[in-house]
C-alpha cells in the first residue's frame, strides 16, 4: 500500500485542511505510526522525499546550495511536527520571510 497526493488540494476526499503536515500526520495515524523513526519517515509525505537526517541520523537537509523554501514550527524534532500538528511560526520562500504569526511581513 501506498499513500500520496497529486496536489495539496485533496479532490478525490474531502476531509483534512489540505495541509501536508496534516496529510502525514492521517498517513502515521492511519498506519499506526507512533515511534519517533516510523513519525519522522512520515514527513517524506509533506516534503516531496526530502527528509532532515537518513536512517542513521546523518544530516541529509539542508545543505548549502538547497532551495530555501522551508516552514519553522515550535517542535523538538520532525517527528513532533508529524504527531502534534504544530501552529506554524513562519514560512520562507526562496530565503525570504512571506509569513510570520504575530508580524507584519
Amino acid at each position: 500500500v501506498v499513500a500520496g497526493t497529486d496536489s495539496v488540494v485533496d479532490h478525490w476526499q474531502p476531509f483534512g485542511t489540505g495541509s501536508m503536515l496534516d496529510k502525514a500526520n492521517r498517513m502515521a495515524e492511519l498506519y499506526g505510526y507512533s515511534a519517533e523513526l516510523e513519525l519522522s519517515r512520515c514527513l517524506a509525505i509533506a516534503t516531496a522525499g526530502i527528509l532532515p537526517l537518513d536512517e542513521q541520523g546523518q544530516q541529509l537537509w539542508p545543505k548549502v546550495g538547497d532551495a530555501a523554501d522551508f516552514n519553522l514550527f515550535d517542535v523538538s524534532c520532525s517527528a513532533e511536527a508529524v504527531a502534534r500538528l504544530p501552529v506554524v511560526e513562519a514560512l520562507y520562500h526562496q530565503g525570504k520571510p512571506v509569513y510570520q504569526k504575530n508580524m507584519d511581513v
